[in-house]
C-alpha cells in the first residue's frame, strides 16, 4: 500500500487554468483572436482549456457506462529517466514551468504511469492529434468498401472538380503529399498572407469565406512527390467523410467512436462560422478519454469498449501505407525526421511518423502527442501548450522500446 501511494499519480494544479474572476474571463473573451490563441501565454492556456467559451462548437456525446481504467503503476523513476538527446523526460514534467500539462502511459489496457500539471478532468484542445480521427475514419470507410483511396477527390466531392483539389487522389491527401500550396510550419503561421494562415483566420471568424478559401488553395507541385504538412488536407478529409457517411463529421465521430468507447465525458469540436468542423486540431476532451481513444488501436481495446471499433485491419493499413521516397523531399520535413533517434519510415493516414516496428506517432502544436505501439500493446498520450522544452516523442519512443 505504501509503495502504491509513492508511485501514484502526481497532481500539480495550475491556478490559472480555469479559476478566473468574471472580469478577467470577459476580458479574455473580448481579446480572443488567432494570434492570442496560437502563441504560449497564461491567457492562451485558458483558451486551450476553455475553447467552447470563445468559439462555436459541436458536442460529441458519450453514452453508456464509463469504463474505469485499471491501474498497474510502474516505478515513476523509470519514466522520468527516459532519455533523449542528453535530457530526461522528467525535466519536462517537473519544475516551476513544466512543458507537459499531463501524460498518461498504458500497457495491456492498464494505466502504468500518469502525471498531471493541471486538474485531471480538464478539457484540453488536442490540436493536431485530432488529425488521427480523420485518417482513421477514412481507413474504416475504406475497409467497408465505401472509399477507394486511389480515386480522385472529385469522385466523392464533385464541387472540387474545377479546383486544384479535384484530381488529387485520396491517399495523397491522407499522407500529406497532396502538392497544394499550404504547407504549415511556424514561419507560415506567422505570415498573414500564407494560405494556411488565411484558412485559420476564416475558422476564427476573422475574415473571408472558409469554404471558398479552402477550395481556392492552388497547387504547388504534382501530388505524390513530397510530404508537406498542412491542416488543409485534414479539412478536406473531414468533408469527404461527412459526404460518404451522409451526416455531419461530429455525428460520425460520436456514432462510430465517442459514444461506444466507455468515455468519461463528452468531447467538443470547434465549428467554422459556416458550420464545418475544425477536425485538423480544435477537438477537446480530457486526457484519460484521449487515452481510451488510443486504446482502441491496440489488442486491449476491451478495456474501454464492448467491440473492436478500430479493427486490426485498419491498424495494419495505417502501419503499411507509407509512400516511399517522399518523406524527406521538402526542407520543412526536417522536424519530423528529427522526432526520434531512429528515422521514421514516413507518414501515413494523418500520422506524422511510422517506424519499422509498426509504432505510430502524431504530434500536436506546442509539444502534444499520441503514440501507439500495437506490438507492445502500449500507448502514450500527452497534453502541452507551452514552448516545447524538448521533443517528448523522442523520450516516449525510447521508453516504449523498454516495455
Amino acid at each position: 500500500m505504501l509503495r502504491k501511494s509513492a508511485v501514484a499519480l502526481t497532481l500539480a494544479l495550475d491556478p490559472g487554468a480555469g479559476a478566473l474572476d468574471t472580469e478577467t474571463r470577459q476580458l479574455y473573451r473580448e481579446q480572443f483572436s488567432l494570434t492570442q490563441f496560437m502563441y504560449p501565454s497564461e491567457q492562451a492556456s485558458w483558451y486551450w482549456r476553455n475553447l467552447e467559451q470563445v468559439l462555436p462548437s459541436a458536442r460529441i456525446k458519450r453514452a453508456g457506462p464509463c469504463r474505469p481504467l485499471a491501474r498497474a503503476l510502474m516505478d515513476p523513476a523509470r519514466v522520468h529517466r527516459a532519455p533523449f538527446q542528453g535530457h530526461t523526460l522528467g525535466e519536462w514534467l517537473h519544475g516551476d514551468h513544466p512543458s507537459i500539462n499531463g501524460l498518461m502511459i498504458l500497457q495491456g489496457g492498464k494505466v502504468v504511469f500518469e502525471h498531471y500539471n493541471m486538474p485531471a478532468n480538464t478539457q484540453h484542445v488536442w490540436m493536431s492529434n485530432a488529425k488521427t480521427l480523420a485518417g482513421t475514419l477514412v481507413a474504416l470507410l475504406e475497409l467497408e468498401g465505401r472509399i477507394e483511396v486511389t480515386r480522385p477527390l472529385a469522385h466523392y466531392l464533385p464541387e472540387l472538380t474545377d479546383t486544384a483539389w479535384g484530381p488529387i487522389r485520396v491517399i495523397d491527401v491522407l499522407n500529406m503529399q497532396s502538392g497544394i500550396d499550404a504547407e504549415e510550419n511556424d514561419a507560415a503561421r506567422a505570415d498573414p498572407d500564407a494560405a494556411i494562415t488565411r484558412l485559420f483566420r476564416t475558422e476564427f471568424g476573422e475574415g473571408g469565406d472558409y469554404a471558398q478559401v479552402l477550395r481556392g488553395i492552388p497547387a504547388k507541385r504534382p501530388p505524390g512527390q513530397a510530404f508537406e504538412y498542412s491542416s488543409a488536407n485534414t479539412q478536406i478529409l473531414g468533408q469527404l467523410i461527412a459526404r460518404v457517411e451522409g451526416r455531419s463529421l461530429s455525428e460520425v465521430i460520436e456514432a462510430r467512436v465517442w459514444s461506444r468507447a466507455g468515455m468519461s465525458a463528452d468531447a467538443s469540436m470547434t465549428l467554422t462560422p459556416d458550420g464545418y468542423e475544425a477536425v485538423h486540431g480544435l477537438f477537446s476532451s480530457n486526457l484519460e478519454d484521449m487515452a481510451r481513444y488510443a486504446l482502441l488501436f491496440t489488442d486491449s481495446w476491451a478495456a474501454t469498449a464492448d467491440a473492436p471499433l478500430i479493427p486490426k485491419a485498419v491498424v495494419e493499413t495505417l502501419q503499411g501505407s507509407v509512400t516511399p521516397g517522399v518523406y524527406g523531399v521538402s526542407e520543412a520535413a526536417g522536424p519530423f525526421l528529427a522526432l526520434t533517434e531512429d528515422r521514421p519510415l514516413g507518414a501515413s493516414y494523418q500520422f506524422d511518423a511510422v517506424w519499422a516496428d509498426g509504432d505510430l506517432f502524431k504530434g500536436g502544436m506546442r509539444g502534444q502527442g499520441i503514440y501507439l505501439s500495437p506490438r507492445r500493446d502500449a500507448v502514450a498520450v500527452w497534453f502541452s501548450n507551452r514552448i516545447e522544452g524538448g521533443n517528448v516523442a523522442g523520450h516516449i519512443r525510447n521508453l516504449m522500446k523498454t516495455l
